[in-house]
């Protein structure tokens, strides 16, 4: 009588099942990676974008606030106005929806001593980037600002400004301030990114301490007071 034979091993049909369930388990091990990687990326784009506008909510805040009631120096104005004699009682403040120019110290850590001249706008050449350019108030001779890039892919970028240009005026928001020698109040920045992230308005009030005097511009510069 012959003995039956037992074979060892696994079927077809066992190693289609197994193959079915590894190949499963492959796929839902790379979708766990995958999905952990785009959140992580995400997580990061995030910090980027609140440290980017971390960092424009501080430059805002820290000059726009500490900006100076001057007029511009001779030279200044004779550069940035040529042909025209505007002499020194132009407002070295001018406020326009889509530029504003002012006149703000650094911080002391600064290597750049001094008050400054801030004129910041979009760039000519690429309306998409906001442009910072930076020149001491008062200098001997004129020269080409520094220009530094602020922030870049902007969609819309606005000034606004609180207040009223008359003593007797009414107070209001408008979106140009020009023609008087008095400061806003308040002043707005609206900013829209190209990638439609959320950015709220920027409102900063002025901390206007009266006019300068020739004794404060020199110690804001560094320089003994002329007696």
């Amino acid at each position: 009588m012959a003995g039956s034979k037992h074979h060892s091993g696994f079927t077809l049909i066992e190693m289609l099942i197994a193959m079915t369930l590894l190949g499963i388990m492959v796929v839902l091990l790379f979708g766990s990676l995958k999905i952990a990687a785009e959140s992580w990326n995400a997580g990061e784009n995030k910090i980027v974008e609140v440290n980017r506008k971390a960092v424009v909510y501080q430059f805002f805040k820290r000059h726009l606030t500490t900006i100076r009631p001057l007029s511009m120096p001779m030279q200044q104005t004779s550069q940035q106005n040529a042909g025209e004699d505007l002499g020194t009682g132009e407002q070295a403040f001018l406020g326009q929806s889509q530029a504003i120019r002012f006149v703000a110290a650094l911080p002391v850590a600064s290597a750049r001593k001094g008050l400054q001249l801030f004129e910041i706008t979009a760039d000519p050449a690429e309306p998409s980037t906001i442009m910072v350019a930076l020149s001491p108030y008062l200098q001997a001779e004129p020269g080409e600002p520094d220009r530094e890039v602020l922030l870049e892919h902007v969609k819309t970028f606005a000034f606004a400004y609180f207040g009223k240009k008359e003593e007797d005026g009414e107070a209001g928001w408008l979106d140009d301030w020009t023609g008087t020698d008095r400061l806003p109040q308040l002043i707005k920045v609206g900013i829209s990114l190209d990638d439609g992230s959320y950015w709220p308005d920027m409102v900063f009030p002025l901390k206007i301490n009266g006019q300068a005097t020739v004794d404060n511009i020199a110690a804001d510069n560094n320089e003994p007071a002329v007696p």
